[in-house]
């Protein structure tokens, strides 16, 4: 994966309770040369984001004791916050679950599981403004 210039350099959260898919998320974003935070808890989210301002939130959706889309509704209820760009990344998939996260206010999705260039490439048209959203 070829290294973004460190001008287009963007700061990104990940949001998942799985190490596994932590690191992998991490690995990906920060050899496309982005600054990277990760958390394993949804309910620091919102605080997290505060003092962070990242540039996007990659959200997974299904976690213990608050989902991803209870997060981004709070996040999009936060006049601070609301304008970030939050992209769910989970193996929910159905047009059901689609118009879930859009009524949620998610701004994309990723489906797991990934493929780390084709996620990065992915990433990186949201950031750009190029991303589809749901």
């Amino acid at each position: 994966m070829d290294a973004q210039p460190p001008d287009k350099a963007r700061t990104i959260l990940v949001v998942d309770d799985n190490a596994l898919m932590r690191k992998l998320f991490v690995r990906c974003l920060e050899e496309g040369g982005h600054r990277v935070v990760e958390t394993d808890d949804p309910r620091g989210v919102p605080e997290l984001m505060r003092g962070l301002k990242p540039d996007l939130v990659v959200m997974d959706v299904v976690m213990p004791g608050l989902s991803g889309v209870d997060v981004v509704r709070m996040i999009r209820a936060d006049r601070e916050l609301a304008r970030t760009l939050v992209i769910a990344v989970t193996n929910l998939s159905t047009p059901t679950d689609m118009r879930r996260f859009s009524d949620a206010g998610f701004d994309g999705h990723v489906p797991k599981p990934i493929r780390p260039k084709d996620f990065l490439a992915t990433i990186t048209r949201y950031l750009d403004g190029e991303g589809e959203r749901i």
